[in-house]
């Protein structure tokens, strides 16, 4: 009977570990837009007040199984907050730049600047723990809140600014 019944346990939790990774959000381009969207209506809201919220490691700002994650610039552009890589807070990125040469935080800005509803910027960067680039894409929006303005950004690997247009064509793309 007490075998029965531990056999029955370890299927339920077999069963469920399954369902939960079954129904997890996969990582996708409308799903970096929806986080950035929400963000940015946080931090309108709240102020800087929201950057604990967005970064918290097991907030809805972490989506994706941890793929997904939303960054804050400012327009310097300075790295305001990154959970990913906490070393780049503080950092003047105006410099960096794709392999194609894509100052690719300065068209950030560009682009957010130039479109209230926000756009997408694509680039060629490094996937974590690899030499050779990829293609990344990323969606970021302005918000202000008490007169600062900053920067709601998310993006993704294996995705091109070509894919970005057919599946967003009323959406700006940064055209370099």
């Amino acid at each position: 009977m007490v075998k029965k019944t531990l056999i029955s346990i370890l299927g339920l939790i077999i069963i469920s570990c399954f369902t939960v990774n079954v129904f997890a959000e996969g990582l996708s381009p409308q799903l970096c837009k929806d986080k950035v969207i929400a963000a940015t209506q946080l931090i309108a809201a709240e102020g800087e007040a929201a950057f604990v919220k967005i970064k918290d490691p097991q907030g809805e700002f972490r989506f994706a199984g941890g793929q997904g994650y939303i960054w804050i610039q400012d327009l310097n552009p300075t790295m305001i907050m990154h959970p990913i890589k906490p070393s780049l807070d503080g950092k003047d990125l105006s410099t960096l730049q794709d392999k194609n040469g894509v100052l690719f935080f300065i068209a950030f800005n560009e682009i957010a600047e130039e479109n209230a509803k926000g756009g997408w910027v694509g680039y060629l960067w490094p996937k974590p723990g690899a030499k050779e680039v990829s293609p990344k894409v990323s969606f970021v929006k302005l918000v202000e809140y008490n007169g600062k303005e900053y920067v709601a950004g998310s993006g993704m690997y294996d995705v091109t600014s070509a894919d970005i247009k057919k599946q967003f064509p009323k959406d700006a793309v940064y055209e370099d």
